[in-house]
């Protein structure tokens, strides 16, 4: 009975948890990534531009709308660079 009551008390546990993780990332506003995104890229907002990609083998990148209006975008170079890609050839 303890065993039970033991597993019932870790699920409500990491269901709170989960719970409160999930909101903490809602607030954070919209998102969008883009993968693979090629050495020398730029992202643009309203033809300016608001990131680049400095790597060279190619570029994860984030863009988000934040909650006050803003808007902010990084790039994080790959582990490997893109097969085929401009530095691949």
């Amino acid at each position: 009975m303890r065993r039970y009551q033991f597993s019932m008390f870790l699920a409500v546990l990491g269901l709170a948890m989960g719970l409160g993780y999930s909101t903490s990332q809602a607030q954070t506003g919209a998102c969008a990534v883009g993968l693979n995104i090629h050495p020398g890229a730029w992202i643009l907002l309203h033809r300016h531009p608001i990131a680049r990609c400095t790597s060279n083998g190619g570029c994860k990148c984030v863009s988000c709308y934040n909650l006050d209006g803003s808007v902010s975008a990084v790039c994080y170079p790959l582990v490997a660079p893109i097969p085929g890609g401009p530095t691949g050839r």
